[in-house]
């Protein structure tokens, strides 16, 4: 019988804002400890939250093996990683002043706008430890600034938002973000008067990459239910297009190893290579299942045994700037849509409550509501132009993704 524990530690200090101004404060610390134990082919496993017994949980663990769940496949061993990406963002105890003078410059300097949502300062670790040799530790530190705005003049219950996450903060850099994306949702202007236009994406946006979640996750492309079922191998998205699994803890505060305790070089798996499909993602059991490639997407609640998780996304940069794939047009930069979808075919369309036209390196003004439409082997196909090498903002990692889409106003 092996033993295995799976504990996380969550510490985060959170400003909810209402109405531009702080409202309260919440702190909290949570500890969740997991243990699993394998024996003759079987899991057992056993949760706790807090302190708890070390012969109680072990126990609880033991009588669920009696469950008959199967779990015959390796487990990870010899292997001893630790990481530390904490750094010393922001003095704790200076936290509530620092945003309260955010705040105070906001309310001053951009009074036609309520601000409302939070500013959180988290603190993470993970850590996989078993019997047969296996100690992966990934600590994290990160803030996060996220801000509702709603103009006081609106009805909507909300207009936008601006914000960042990431592991380094600035207060004149926060707020040169802030302002750039409100002044330019003061200035209205004209859609271009063209039916195909270069769309930009924040690459932390998910919208863009739901199908890929969907039709990249293992089982259905083992099953056969997926539209790129069969396709491994075979080239269908454009030659620029490579498209990681990330567990590359320099892109995004994630750590560098799954539930199952599989790293994978670099910390990514590429998922489509140069246009071909490579892999979808998996964990163990549908690895196994499909005789696919495993690509270490474990995931695992602190009570739970290991299934397949959907995991963050990437796409490789380009040599060019924002600037540079925009070629001189303009482009719409979308900040702020709901309702978009694709269709079992990979039809795309979204409409966008918020876009901002965009030059490459300055969003110029609102534009009015549309709505965008494509096809996923156009978007990622002959339509993609990339994404930039410069950031989106210099307390970020996100990138620009670049595509050519049908635009129309709503």
């Amino acid at each position: 019988m092996i033993k295995e524990k799976y504990i996380t530690n969550v510490k985060e200090i959170s400003l909810n804002v209402s109405q531009s101004r702080i409202d309260s404060v919440r702190n909290k610390n949570i500890t969740k400890t997991g243990l699993r134990v394998y024996d003759n082919g079987y899991i057992g496993y056993a949760g706790a939250i807090g302190n708890y017994d070390e012969s109680d949980l072990l126990n609880k663990a033991l009588s669920t093996l009696d469950n008959k769940i199967s779990y015959d496949f390796g487990i990870e061993a010899n292997k001893k990683i630790h990481e530390d990406y904490s750094t010393e963002i922001i003095d704790e105890n200076k936290m509530l002043d620092e945003f309260e003078t955010i705040l105070s410059v906001l309310r001053e300097e951009q009074p036609d706008f309520y601000f409302s949502h939070k500013f959180n300062l988290t603190d993470y670790s993970v850590n996989l430890i078993n019997e047969n040799g296996l100690d992966l530790y990934h600590k994290d530190r990160f803030i996060s600034l996220g801000l509702l705005f709603k103009e006081k003049k609106s009805l909507n219950i909300m207009d936008g938002f601006v914000g960042f996450e990431g592991r380094k903060y600035d207060r004149a850099l926060a707020l040169k973000d802030i302002f750039h994306v409100l002044n330019a949702y003061k200035n209205k202007v004209d859609l271009p008067n063209k039916n195909t236009l270069p769309v930009v994406f924040d690459t932390s946006e998910e919208l863009p990459f739901l199908k890929f979640f969907q039709d990249l996750d293992g089982n259905n492309f083992g099953s056969g239910s997926s539209l790129l079922s069969g396709k491994m191998g075979i080239k269908v998205f454009n030659d620029n297009f490579t498209l990681y699994q990330n567990n590359n803890p320099n892109d995004i505060p994630v750590p560098f190893f799954d539930a199952e305790g599989v790293v994978n070089k670099n910390y990514r798996y590429s998922l489509i290579e140069n246009g071909i499909v490579a892999s979808p993602y998996t964990n163990k059991k549908i690895s196994k299942k499909y005789n696919l490639p495993l690509t270490g997407s474990a995931t695992c609640e602190y009570d739970g045994v290991p299934t397949l998780g959907v995991p963050a996304l990437k796409v490789k940069e380009s040599e060019k700037t924002a600037k540079e794939l925009l070629g001189g047009e303009m482009g719409i930069f979308v900040l702020m849509t709901s309702g978009g979808d694709f269709t079992p075919e990979g039809n795309f369309a979204a409409p966008v409550q918020l876009g901002l036209l965009f030059d490459g390196q300055k969003f110029i003004g609102r534009l009015p509501e549309l709505n965008i439409s494509s096809n996923v082997f156009d978007m990622f196909g002959n339509s993609f132009r990339g994404v930039s090498k410069d950031n989106c903002s210099l307390l970020s990692t996100s990138k620009y993704m670049i595509m050519d889409m049908k635009v129309s106003k709503l």
